[in-house]
């Protein structure tokens, strides 16, 4: 399996109308008893990629949907076992990769992906702004999924408050180990506007995330384009047949 299609079925789709998500602090027994391969690994993955840090981020131990919220618990866990075990092919391990991701949907329509630009551990894949929640996004003892969301798609594209509308309309995709909590946000730029804005501030970051974006405005221009099961799934709900 692989970050495309984890499962290797149709991702699940659900609206819900909150992400409530604590962080507890379990552990993440899996990795404990890997720690001598993702050392290992972790060798070989940085010579590559040397910008990869290996921070602290949150994977999700628990994850249910309770009268229209998202309810999950969170581990923190090193980077380098969250990328080995994804690199790996997601095997069973007890823990889903739950992040969020904003879905920009301009003036005239078009949805927002970025492709991932070569020096990232996802580079040539397609989808939503998004990243690996970590310490930053937690307040009180809870992630702060929407907030995430919002931080992540300025990093990432240089929009930010003044650029965007967040809705109320939130969803959950589900495929496999990977568990993606998206939040509609809408912006009164059109989507040349969005290009020429997006593009700007990448050419004037020395390292950007993402190589280029694509804005989508049918489902045939995801062809060609290396891009996850759930993000499809979740344009489906937003493009007109």
């Amino acid at each position: 399996m692989s970050i495309l299609n984890p499962s290797g079925r149709a991702p699940i789709i659900g609206d819900v109308d909150t992400f409530n998500c604590e962080v507890t602090d379990e552990g993440w027994p899996w990795a404990e008893k890997k720690t001598a391969a993702i050392a290992e690994y972790w060798k070989t993955a940085i010579a590559e990629k040397p910008e990869m840090f290996d921070g602290e981020v949150l994977v999700a131990t628990e994850v249910s949907v309770e009268k229209s919220k998202l309810v999950a618990e969170l581990s923190t866990v090193r980077y380098s076992a969250l990328n080995f075990w994804t690199t790996s092919g997601f095997p069973h391990a007890g823990v889903f990769n739950l992040f969020g991701a904003g879905i920009v949907v301009t003036k005239d329509g078009a949805v927002l992906i970025g492709e991932m630009a070569p020096h990232t551990s996802n580079a040539g894949f397609s989808y939503f702004p998004c990243g690996t929640p970590d310490l930053d996004d937690v307040i009180g003892g809870r992630l702060d999924v929407d907030g995430s969301i919002l931080r992540e798609l300025e990093e990432e594209t240089g929009l930010g408050s003044a650029d965007l509308q967040p809705s109320e309309q939130r969803w959950i995709a589900w495929d496999g180990a990977l568990f993606c909590c998206a939040r509609r946000c809408d912006t009164q730029l059109t989507g040349e506007e969005v290009e020429r804005k997006v593009s700007g501030y990448l050419a004037a970051q020395q390292r950007p995330e993402l190589a280029r974006i694509h804005l989508v405005r049918r489902m045939d221009e995801l062809q060609g384009l290396n891009v996850p099961a759930y993000v499809s799934a979740l344009i489906e709900q937003i493009l007109e047949p």
